[in-house]
């Protein structure tokens, strides 16, 4: 009888002693990948205030502004199939409107990537308003927007691609912070001026001769708090200036001066996600391994221990 149980215990032991590297290096990585089952009618929400808006109809700066931001994406599960490996393609389309309803810019996204690591890649019509992603902008390690890596790494720096640089712009690690309860890494990313564009028409406007065509610039401080094991970004804002600079080389108009950031219900909602999702795979890439481990130890040596006991009192 003790033999049976110590065979049994053996069997079980390195049972548990398979599963635990099984669950830690084939089970973890199958899981921790961006979804494709993504829900068309749940928008991310975004508010703020633009100190200076301009207003394009009449071209006059409004200030104090109410402005909301709205982002719907969804999964092409088609073109992430056809692309094979653990490539995923989102579609996402983004607004911003004044408080009244009116307006103030659109943009459309698609990204392809992969979904672990949020490294991007320049193929199935990847683009930002019809302008396409190529490698060059990529550079090998930009990591689409929407989201960070799993398990992401304390102190590090990525390259988050910046939808009006059109190229991967280095987002800094912060510090280790909670928000609700929920342990968070906070990252930044500050775009000093930089010209991105010009436009003619406005040479007087901005203290220049008529045909003097007015540089525009951008400049942008974007914080994200993220959950490191999922890479879910729970909260965040974004501080975005956007100008025309005369021939003396300082802002003349201001185009946009708004920080925006999630909303007190988006930021509760994407906690409340992360927090549970971010608990399952701490179970499947932490406790489960090890608790496996230990388990398939113990009863290995104490089926052992049986099995020698019991041969020992035959032989005896």
């Amino acid at each position: 009888m003790r033999r049976g149980i110590g065979l049994v215990l053996i069997a079980l032991g390195a049972f548990f002693l398979v599963l635990s590297p099984l669950v830690k290096y084939y089970a973890v990585p199958k899981l921790a990948v961006a979804p494709l089952d993504l829900d068309p009618n749940d928008p991310s929400e975004s508010a703020g205030t633009a100190k200076t808006l301009l207003d394009l109809a009449t071209l006059t700066e409004l200030t104090n502004v109410a402005v909301t931001s709205t982002r719907f994406t969804t999964a092409d599960v088609a073109a992430s199939q056809q692309a094979g490996g653990n490539i995923g393609v989102y579609d996402t389309f983004s607004r911003v409107n004044r408080a009244d309803g009116t307006l103030v810019t659109a943009s459309t996204q698609r990204y392809a990537f992969d979904r672990t690591t949020d490294v991007m890649y320049a193929q199935q019509g990847a683009n930002v308003d019809g302008v396409p992603i190529t490698e060059e902008m990529i550079a090998g390690d930009a990591i689409m927007p929407l989201k960070l890596p799993f398990f992401v790494e304390q102190g590090a720096t990525y390259n988050y691609f910046d939808t009006t640089l059109m190229k991967g712009y280095p987002l800094t690690f912060v510090e280790e912070t909670s928000i609700d309860g929920l342990t968070v890494y906070k990252f930044q990313s500050r775009i000093e001026p930089v010209q991105i564009g010009e436009q003619e028409g406005l040479g007087e406007r901005v203290g220049g001769t008529a045909d003097f065509v007015a540089p525009r610039f951008y400049t942008n401080d974007r914080v994200v708090f993220v959950e490191p094991l999922t890479g879910q970004v729970v909260d965040g804002y974004e501080d975005q200036k956007q100008t025309f600079r005369g021939p003396d080389g300082t802002d003349k108009i201001t185009i946009i001066d708004a920080k925006i950031g999630f909303t007190p219900e988006e930021k509760a909602a994407s906690v409340a996600a992360a927090k549970t999702n971010s608990q399952l795979l701490n179970i499947l890439s932490n406790v489960l391994p090890i608790a496996s481990l230990i388990l398939g130890l113990v009863m290995l040596v104490i089926g052992i221990l049986l099995v020698r006991g019991t041969d020992q009192a035959a032989a005896g």
